[in-house]
């Protein structure tokens, strides 16, 4: 018979992620139940992710520069450009996503819940600090177009969902933005039917588009 090594990571709060791994343990004075989690741990026996796969997270930016997001933050390898509501938009080499407010090539996040969701989506692990989070390897490009209050509007989280299809395309070929997931922790209580048009767009060009668990009027 082969063993291994459980991949358990050694990061300082991991025991705290109860939906990682659930061993019944006690988190803000509650007790977990026992193997309620998406086993985690199991799954990292496989794959603790890809730095070829990016994952953008539109919500309110993400935290670039976090000492447990730095390392799996995209950063743009060339120059390029898009095209968003009849504008052009140049993004330099070395920058890290889209920001549909100040229609910038910054979404440095000025809330801090996209910071939140990024870590849970990427948040390297085994590092030794912070958390990990489902993929401890991976490569995160923001898309900003919720505000410092966590409120945005549909035309602007349209552009970041154009802005992530433009730029997987701008970089087709070479692997520079290999975007194959969007996710979306947030919402609103109306349907808007350009924004639902717009959702199939990533769905087209090869794209997980995931509602995220978390809600936030948009």
């Amino acid at each position: 018979y082969v063993v291994r090594a459980v991949a358990t990571p050694n990061d300082q709060f991991f025991p705290l992620l109860w939906g990682l791994l659930n061993t019944g343990q006690v988190v803000n004075n509650a007790v977990g139940l026992a193997g309620a989690d998406i086993s985690a741990t199991d799954a990292w026996d496989v794959s603790t992710g890809s730095r070829n796969v990016v994952v953008g997270i539109i919500d309110t930016g993400i935290d670039h520069g976090h000492p447990d997001l730095a390392a799996n933050i995209w950063s743009a390898p060339a120059p390029f450009s898009v095209v968003i509501g009849g504008a052009t938009i140049n993004c330099p080499a070395g920058s890290h996503g889209f920001n549909a407010i100040t229609n910038a090539c910054n979404p440095q996040d000025d809330h801090y819940h996209g910071t939140h969701v990024a870590g849970t989506v990427g948040a390297a692990g085994n590092n030794g600090i912070g958390v990990a989070g489902v993929n401890w390897v991976t490569s995160l490009i923001g898309a900003k177009f919720l505000d410092a209050s966590g409120h945005g509007f549909t035309d602007d989280a349209i552009e970041t969902i154009e802005f992530l299809v433009q730029t997987k395309a701008a970089f087709a070929g070479t692997g520079g933005a290999n975007i194959r997931v969007l996710n979306n922790s947030w919402g609103g209580r109306e349907f808007s039917q350009a924004l639902g048009d717009a959702i199939l767009l990533p769905r087209s060009n090869e794209m997980l588009f995931v509602r995220g668990a978390g809600k936030r009027r948009a």
